[in-house]
């Protein structure tokens, strides 16, 4: 009986730490400055037959990336490390072997953490076990995650997994990528992202070059919220508007849920507007008018080219900003005050990490009739700074 309780005791305790270091990242990197459009690509378990391609690929395109390599494959092509080395890019440990590290002893671990030297580790799978961060800070190094995976090891087409990519990166992301010849669908991604990346405004750099703090708890909740985020966006058919690093904006279809308005009648097809959590906290008054007229325009376009729509709204307890951008404000029933309410104070917290106030704001109902929308935005063109934006 005694021997049982100690497995469970043990599994519980494995378990936890994975929890908590891997699927929320609690302690680790995993990304950068949300106010800054810095984001840095990594490479997993090389050098390998692929290295070559991907340097020429990274030279084509003037991008420094950080190649988190594998000591027995660095065994196997030291003249493809010292290249990788003497094109300027960052090279980190991901261990002797690719091994989940529950598989390791933790005298295993450490000598697995030490294979390479550097100022990061990253576990194979991202595994933790309870030792793993007590391992690592004795070597020296810091573990470094991800906040973007570009899942080129699945067998999906490399252009969805492309966009994917450019969908999901953000201000001080982290992208994981492979150096891993078992992988092809790698090359095809980065035909397709190198150079949009940079088209959009992104910077791509080395990870010591990337401002990046270990995640507190609050940020290991919000890391590992994104799954169920990405969900949301499939199941509501959620499209971002514009793909740059501080475009703010998304939208889905539904029906306009009332009460009726002038040119906008309950029930209506229209496009309830969403604003992205993670931006809009890094960004200052000024920034937030600024893209926000930038994504006024684009949904414009976005309204024309769909007849049926008849027009655009949205929820919040923010929603009196909206007169800024020429909606109209209407009451909201009791549940969608409440539902409003309690969604605004979570992710007030989760995303700024404030408490909410004693009373927050009534939730408004913000709209705009289709005909009404399109005169107003269709005609406007604001020209927006492509300059990054400063730190607050």
């Amino acid at each position: 009986m005694e021997v049982v309780v100690l497995l469970l005791l043990l599994l519980a305790l494995y378990l936890g730490a994975d929890l908590v270091y891997r699927w929320m990242g609690v302690g680790s990197i995993a990304w950068g400055r949300r106010s800054s459009p810095q984001i840095a690509l990594t490479f997993d378990d090389g050098p390998s037959a692929h290295t070559e391609a991907i340097l020429e690929r990274l030279r084509q395109h003037g991008v420094k990336a950080t190649f988190f390599v594998l000591g027995n494959q660095a065994e196997k092509y030291p003249e493809l490390l010292e290249k990788i080395r003497a094109e300027g890019h960052q090279i980190e440990s991901h261990g002797q072997v690719h091994r989940p590290a529950f598989l390791l002893w933790p005298w295993q671990e450490a000598r697995q953490i030490r294979a390479i030297p550097g100022r990061f580790y990253r576990p194979p799978h991202g595994i933790h076990t309870p030792f793993t961060r007590w391992l690592a800070k004795a070597a020296g190094k810091q573990i470094a995650l991800w906040d973007v995976e570009s899942k080129d090891w699945t067998k999906q087409d490399p252009q969805a997994l492309a966009q994917r990519i450019l969908v999901w990166c953000k201000p001080g992301s982290i992208v994981l990528l492979h150096d891993n010849d078992r992988f092809p669908q790698t090359l095809a991604i980065l035909d397709e992202i190198l150079p949009r990346l940079k088209e959009l405004g992104y910077q791509p750099v080395r990870l010591d070059e990337l401002e990046a703090q270990p995640l507190t708890w609050r940020e290991g909740l919000m890391r590992a919220s994104q799954g169920g985020h990405e969900r949301y966006f499939i199941k509501n058919k959620v499209e971002r508007l514009g793909l740059g690093p501080f475009d703010y904006l998304a939208v889905s279809p539904c029906a306009f849920p009332g009460p009726s308005q002038p040119g906008l009648q309950k029930g209506d097809p229209s496009l309830e507007v969403h604003l992205d959590s993670v931006r809009t906290p890094a960004m200052t008054q000024v920034q937030l008018l600024r893209e926000g007229r930038k994504g006024f325009t684009l949904l414009a376009e976005y309204v024309q080219s769909r007849p049926e729509i008849r027009g655009v709204w949205g929820i919040s307890q923010a929603a009196a900003g909206l007169r800024v951008f020429g909606f109209h404000l209407a009451p909201v029933t009791f549940l969608q005050r409440l539902i409003s309410g309690t969604a605004s104070a979570w992710f007030l917290w989760l995303y700024r990490g404030e408490l909410p106030k004693r009373s927050l704001p009534a939730a408004l109902l913000g709209y705009s009739p289709r005909e009404e929308f399109l005169a107003r935005w269709l005609k406007s063109s604001p020209k927006v700074s492509s300059e990054p934006l400063q730190e607050r």
